[in-house]
């Protein structure tokens, strides 16, 4: 793994808020681990879980507080809102705990999402691997270990895993447009504007994700306000 330098690292932190993945948290409805709960229950998680779409954390957080925390769904909601609303100690702990569940993936994957917003890039990487391993066919952990490894400019090995990650759920937006930076990034500009072409991404956006990989390459670029605006990482 190459080692970065100190102002790399914080054009990248910047980046790494803006280029994961966007769905995650669709998909925990689908991962509660058969665990037994009510229909009270059920329908109270359901409406956290829209919350927690929504970007309405803080309020999610308050119907948690009665939450089970035995329960893994609660575990990973909870750990998604602390992280988003800067409670990011909290947030480790959650993921933390949630690694210890069936749903472990997560759990590393958002630990792995911590540490990279505390900048330590190296440990990011380790968890990431540790979650792309335990859940190989979720989209969104391969476009997430494919950004770590694009900060890294593992620009080919980036590339294998936004590619893999669109074939798992064709028409990743985030996965799509982080597959154009790298290829930007690896000096294949002519791919990278056929490929934005290809998946309605316009001139001005097109402009303004060259702008991030110019973040890469120039870590001057640190103090600047240009970050992309996708998901919180």
């Amino acid at each position: 793994m190459k080692k970065l330098t100190l102002s790399t690292t914080v054009v990248l932190i910047a980046l790494l808020a803006g280029c994961a993945s966007t769905s995650a948290n669709r998909q925990t409805s689908a991962s509660n681990c058969d665990v037994p709960t009510s229909k009270e229950e059920s329908i109270s998680l359901a409406l956290i879980e829209q919350q927690v779409l929504e970007k309405q954390y803080y309020s999610a957080l308050a119907y948690l507080e009665k939450a089970s925390d035995t329960n893994p769904r609660v575990l990973r909601l909870r750990a998604e809102a602390q992280r988003n609303t800067g409670m990011l100690s909290e947030a480790y702990a959650s993921y933390r705990d949630l690694s210890l569940t069936c749903l472990t993936a997560y759990g590393h994957a958002g630990m792995a999402k911590i540490l990279a917003t505390r900048g330590d890039l190296p440990q990011a990487h380790q968890q990431m691997l540790k979650a792309r391993r335990l859940a190989p066919s979720n989209a969104d952990i391969r476009n997430d270990y494919g950004f770590i490894l694009l900060a890294h400019k593992n620009f080919k090995e980036a590339q294998r895993e936004f590619m893999t990650a669109l074939q798992l759920q064709p028409g990743h937006p985030v996965a799509i447009r982080n597959m154009v930076i790298s290829l930007i990034l690896d000096g294949d500009s002519r791919t990278a504007v056929r490929m934005a072409k290809n998946n309605g991404i316009d001139s001005s956006e097109f402009k303004f994700l060259l702008s991030q990989a110019n973040a890469f390459k120039q870590p001057a670029l640190a103090g600047s306000n240009n970050i992309y605006h996708g998901a919180p990482l």
